[in-house]
């Protein structure tokens, strides 16, 4: 609760009592409960303010550090958040762009 910034909110009811982006980090937290080896994330910082998504991407990598695999998707991201991934793969009309490091991709578009 404390990673996710919902010790603040513990006591309210998820109904009417949560604001959108409580919610929507009350539903990433649900999903770690089961402790999945693979964890699917579609846009979880939309939504979110910068700090409460740089909390939850910060949370993501520490779970990568333990081995769980994440796949997410993440439309425009600040460039602190960018930064934070291992490993980019960018599309364009439904086809694969680049696929590799965020340093890298830089380089390769300008190539």
């Amino acid at each position: 609760m404390q990673r996710l910034v919902l010790t603040g909110s513990q006591n309210r009811r998820i109904g009417r009592g949560l604001s959108g982006g409580e919610r929507k980090r009350l539903a990433f937290a649900t999903e770690l409960l089961t402790d999945p080896p693979l964890l699917f994330c579609d846009e979880p910082t939309t939504g979110l303010d910068s700090f409460q998504a740089m909390a939850l991407v910060r949370l993501m990598r520490s779970l990568t550090a333990r081995g769980t695999t994440i796949v997410c998707t993440i439309h425009q991201p600040s460039s602190d958040l960018y930064n934070m991934f291992d490993q980019l793969l960018l599309m364009a009309d439904g086809r694969m762009a680049f696929l590799g490091a965020p340093d890298d991709a830089l380089h390769f578009f300008h190539k």
